[in-house]
């Protein structure tokens, strides 16, 4: 009798080895929030980003660093739209910090109704240069440099304003009545992640389209862009997510516009992902690689691809060796299908691997503090923090231009 199993290294991975975007009501002085499925909807939004991105962002904490290091994180204060500042800050491993709140955004200049506004918080610093570093790329190397230049990002957080008086729809499954809540915050979240007011987003786009090798491959050419959003009527497959369908072709959430028609529940799509990658994000996403038919004479596997994605099926019959594997297959947003063109006669394993199509724009770094070094050059060491020039920055906060208003 045949023995079949089927696994996938990445189903496992990405929920242990993600980032943990943090949801803080410290501002929420209206009480949006308040209320509990208020709550649940944009942490579930913060919790699939968290999940999907692999960086590995440093720590901020000034007392890692010479005495002479400060900063002040700032941010706009979603309450009141003024400049919030909080001096020292410390932002753990792999942290993102995002604080929420609601108030009346009133209207657009084109008349809709401003939903969210969203962006990374700036920030002041002063002290040694690997302690100016440490906040502005937490360890990501290619946010550093000039800023013609940067290919990543490396934020601290930032904040998220939504509309008080919008009729808002908290689902996290399904389209109801009322504006869909999960896909502007997933729209705001990534404005806070660099999708607009970010270094890496502005030095792609060229001439009103955006450059990203992702992107390019997810849309087929580059997509239109403006300074803030991809921009024109973009459709692009659907990512599989709280409950929608996997490569259904449905408007990009990273319009200016919500484009909530009130008949499709909507959240976000291959091409918005594949511009977390273009900007430097680690993107991987859980794989479902699931069997259609298992049996002596047929084996059939299917999974939801990703464009910027290249998959293969790894077939074994000892979890050692492989014994008769896929071709690579180029992954475009759609469900992909393999059936097994000649089953193993007693038992096989399959496992389906994952390898990014696409170069990434900056390689990672694990730390930004000075080497081990012997106990003989421990006064070496300090002499050298002494000597280390104290130097000052400033990065504002950004917002993404325009707004995303009612459509």
């Amino acid at each position: 009798m045949i023995k079949i199993a089927a696994f996938s290294f990445l189903a496992l991975t990405s929920s242990a080895l993600g980032i943990n975007i943090q949801i803080d009501y410290t501002f929420d002085q209206s009480g949006f929030f308040n209320v509990r499925q208020r709550r649940n909807a944009i942490e579930a939004v913060a919790d699939f980003y968290g999940s999907i991105l692999q960086d590995n962002l440093l720590r901020i904490d000034r007392t890692e660093f010479p005495t002479s290091s400060t900063w002040t994180a700032r941010f706009s204060n979603p309450a009141t739209g003024a400049t919030e500042e909080l001096r020292d800050l410390i932002i753990p491993e792999d942290t993102i910090i995002i604080y929420v709140g609601a108030r009346n955004l009133g209207q657009s200049a084109s008349g809709g109704t401003i939903l969210g506004r969203g962006g990374p918080g700036g920030f002041g610093a002063s002290g040694v240069s690997r302690w100016l570093d440490r906040i502005r790329g937490r360890g990501q190397s290619g946010a550093l440099g000039d800023q013609g230049e940067r290919t990543d990002v490396g934020l601290w957080g930032g904040s998220i304003t939504f509309d008080v008086d919008t009729n808002w729809n908290f689902s996290l499954s399904r389209n109801r009545s009322g504006i869909e809540f999960v896909r502007t915050a997933a729209h705001e979240i990534m404005h806070v992640l660099g999708i607009g007011p970010s270094e890496a987003w502005d030095n792609l786009v060229v001439n009103n389209f955006f450059q990203g090798a992702a992107a390019t491959a997810s849309n087929g050419s580059p997509p239109s862009a403006d300074g803030s959003h991809f921009i024109s009527s973009l459709n692009s497959p659907t990512y599989g997510f709280f409950g929608i369908p996997h490569g259904v072709s449905r408007p990009v959430t990273m319009l200016p516009s919500s484009n909530d028609n009130g008949r499709t529940f909507n959240f976000i799509t291959d091409l918005d992902l594949a511009g977390l990658v273009d900007i430097g994000w680690e993107v991987a996403l859980p794989t479902q690689f699931t069997p259609i038919t298992l049996g002596p004479d047929r084996v059939t596997f299917s999974w939801p691809t990703s464009s910027f994605l290249n998959y293969r099926v790894i077939r074994s019959n000892n979890l050692t060796r492989e014994n008769g594997s896929s071709a690579p297959f180029s992954g475009d947003g759609s469900i992909q299908t393999w059936r097994d063109p000649a089953p193993l006669p007693n038992r096989a394993f399959y496992q389906l691997e994952t390898t990014s199509s696409i170069l990434p724009a900056a390689s990672t770094f694990t730390s930004d503090s000075l080497p081990n070094l012997t106990s003989q050059k421990t006064s070496q060491t300090r002499t050298r923090e002494k000597s280390e020039q104290i130097q000052s920055i400033e990065e504002p906060i950004q917002f993404a231009t325009g707004c995303y208003c009612e459509h």
